[in-house]
């Protein structure tokens, strides 16, 4: 190893160090055990919401109908910014829907996972987009399996407060997903009363 790699690893770890403090580092949280509920379900996953509590999917999610978007890359945020852009106006239009953003990654060590969860936490400021971002470590493959994905898109799902998945949809945001999206959720609340 020669000076100049030691100086750029140095310069890095000072780099993650102030990311961290300057965030309020939170933890790592686990590789998640995945649990499959039967086809048509969202698995029980367990994850790290970017306040540092730990979450249970989809067991913590408090809506009667919870919007919960999945993506697998870091460049998967622009076309997951679709969805976020339009989810203020239906929550406020449906009182009991939540959103929630769940980035899925394969399983790390303990010290990489507090790294992603910071880094993450260093880029959004606002504390409710922190409660709502719920990342999970696990088998990725098996995930995308049973809710047959594949990491090339991201995966809009309309759950209800059981984790039936009531509609899915992928790739970004357009006027058509959200019209559909928009009568999926009346067809649901409909069906409760």
């Amino acid at each position: 190893m020669n000076f100049s790699n030691i100086k750029r690893i140095v310069v890095n770890s000072f780099f993650v160090v102030g990311i961290m403090s300057a965030s309020a580092c939170i933890g790592a949280g686990i590789n998640s055990e995945i649990q499959s509920t039967g086809k048509g379900y969202f698995p029980k996953l367990t994850g790290i919401d970017l306040l540092g509590n730990e979450r249970n999917i989809p067991s913590s999610f408090a809506g009667d109908l919870n919007i919960v978007v999945v993506g697998f890359e870091r460049e998967h945020q622009t076309p997951i910014n679709t969805w976020i852009s339009s989810m203020e106006g239906l929550m406020s239009e449906f009182e009991n829907l939540k959103f929630y953003e769940v980035p899925l990654i394969y399983e790390v060590s303990a010290p990489y996972r507090t790294w992603i969860n910071n880094g993450m936490r260093a880029g959004i400021a606002d504390e409710a987009s922190r409660k709502r971002t719920i990342t999970v470590y696990s088998d990725r493959q098996k995930v995308m399996s049973i809710l047959e994905m594949n990491q090339e898109s991201i995966y809009l799902f309309l759950l209800d407060s059981n984790g039936k998945v009531l509609w899915k949809i992928d790739g970004p945001a357009t006027e058509d997903k959200l019209n559909i999206l928009e009568s999926k959720i009346i067809e649901a609340s409909m069906s409760k009363r």
